[in-house]
């Protein structure tokens, strides 16, 4: 799971991207990049380092990404080593000059790494599955000697789409000729595209009236003043030219299925996919979990939410349960993350530094602590334990998705199920696993009732996978040699981080 941002028609498009990206800091903390492209001196400008964007980006950086078209990546690293050389966006030089960046996973990267390399002799120079992406559409681009023309793009994703198993969406910069973006055949990831009214200033520097951009949330693009934001469809691919001119086709229709996780964990709730509110969403569990629950004979004193993402739900849970709402967990915003600790007590008092409890409202009351999802379990029982040591009574768990049973191949940093602890335990077992007195869990039809415009990917909850996962095996084998890297992965721990 990542960000991109591309913008194109604007002198200021590097900026802009700079802008939009800061809006999607939560789909990545590994590293960060941006690469622009000016037409008049027929050159790329980039700049990209580890860390967050604002650590791997300087402002001042800004001033020399010259040009009216860029594209820019924050990483959440789920395959491939946190490494300077898989950091995106990627540059190759032939043919045009392209520059990319994709948000998501390719479950046969490693075949088709196999057959670029015996059968086109191109050599990876990462472990990025981005670099395979890349190379196969710059080969279908290689194989005219006419002018490019859009029936030649929609060929090269196409053969992206047939070759490829996963979830992506992607942007690219195709030098001197415009921005390329497209989705997967299923839309598992997202991708939105709005355009905006040039300034006076711009209209200075262009002969176009409309500056165009995408990403992966619509909150960067109405942030950065775009309009009439579109998402695009399953297999859809959208062409801006450097004139302004756009181009759309899909390639054959199936059914979309977008990723549940956005609106329950990773998107910005302000934001909105596939015409549906993040925020709304959230609220709307919340209120089918306390219907779900609402008979139960349990003793709750009071709802707190795991911060972030779970506040809306736990919110419209309180008042369907009419019990008070309280937020008693604090995050201390600027601790460092400590990745290297000598002994349990100094891992503890991590946990403390990150995150303090307002002790005099849990006292002897059973808490019922309200989270987005239970992964492997770790969160929730350092955050359980931290509330009984402050003194709860008892503490009991709710997640506002059904149990993660079955590993995510395009995007979501679990391609295995030996480290989802529902994988192999019914609800009793957890709640004992991570030291709960009840773990209460929506049932899979309630928890659907919250999408009821479109069906979405939950392959992760039923097993379902929309996109072919034979070759995972390929996945798994290159998350295991990443796994051998002394830079820790990022996981939903860092997110949160404690």
């Amino acid at each position: 799971m990542c960000g991109i941002v591309g913008i194109i028609g604007t002198p200021h498009a590097a900026k802009e991207s700079y802008l939009g990206l800061l809006m999607l800091q939560h789909r990545g903390q590994d590293s960060a990049g941006i690469i622009s492209f000016q037409n008049k001196s027929k050159s790329f400008h980039y700049e990209k380092n580890l860390g967050h964007i604002k650590e791997a980006l300087p402002e001042d950086c800004l001033k020399y990404l010259k040009g009216e078209t860029a594209i820019a990546h924050t990483r959440y690293s789920t395959i491939g080593k946190i490494r300077k050389e898989e950091v995106q966006p990627m540059l190759m030089n032939y043919p045009y000059g392209l520059a990319m960046a994709h948000n998501g996973n390719l479950v046969n990267s490693e075949t088709i790494k196999k057959e670029l390399l015996e059968k086109n002799r191109r050599i990876s120079l990462s472990h990025n599955d981005l670099e395979v992406m890349m190379n196969l559409l710059a080969d279908k681009l290689a194989q005219t000697e006419n002018d490019l023309t859009f029936e030649i793009i929609i060929q090269a994703v196409q053969t992206i789409n047939n070759k490829l198993k996963g979830g992506f969406s992607s942007v690219t910069i195709i030098a001197d000729h415009g921005l390329l973006a497209f989705k997967d055949s299923k839309a598992i990831r997202p991708l939105v595209w709005g355009r905006r009214k040039l300034t006076t200033e711009e209209k200075e520097f262009s002969k176009n009236d409309f500056a165009y951009a995408v990403a992966s949330e619509s909150k960067s693009l109405e942030f950065l003043g775009y309009e009439n934001i579109n998402e695009l469809k399953q297999g859809e691919l959208l062409f801006i030219t450097k004139e302004g001119k756009i181009y759309q086709h899909q390639l054959e229709p199936k059914e979309a299925r977008p990723c549940m996780f956005e609106w329950i964990y990773f998107a910005n709730a302000d934001s909105t996919i596939w015409n549906q509110n993040v925020y709304q969403t959230r609220l709307n569990l919340g209120k089918i979990l306390g219907e779900q629950i609402l008979n139960d004979n349990e003793d709750f004193d009071i709802v707190v939410p795991v911060p972030d993402t779970s506040r809306p739900s736990a919110i419209t849970l309180s008042e369907k349960l009419k019990i008070p709402y309280r937020e008693v967990l604090i995050k201390n915003r600027y601790a460092q993350r400590t990745f290297i600790l000598n002994s349990q007590k100094d891992r503890e008092k991590a946990v403390q530094l990150k995150m303090s409890v307002v002790k005099e409202e849990i006292n002897g009351k059973h808490v019922l602590l309200v989270d987005d999802s239970i992964v492997r379990g770790t969160t929730s029982k350092r955050i359980i334990k931290v509330l009984k040591d402050a003194g709860a009574r008892k503490v009991s768990i709710i997640s506002t998705c059904p149990p993660i049973k079955h590993p995510c191949f395009y995007g979501i940093d679990f391609p295995s199920k030996e480290e989802l602890i529902a994988h192999d335990k019914g609800f009793h077992d957890i709640a004992i696993a991570i030291g709960a007195h009840k773990v209460i869990y929506p049932t899979r039809e309630n928890f659907l009732k919250a999408f009821k415009k479109f069906k979405t990917c939950d392959a992760c909850i039923s097993g379902d996978y929309p996109i072919d996962i034979s070759t995972r095996d390929n996945l798994i084998e290159s998350r295991i040699r990443d796994e051998e890297s002394d830079i820790p992965r990022i996981s939903k721990e860092h997110i949160y981080p404690w």
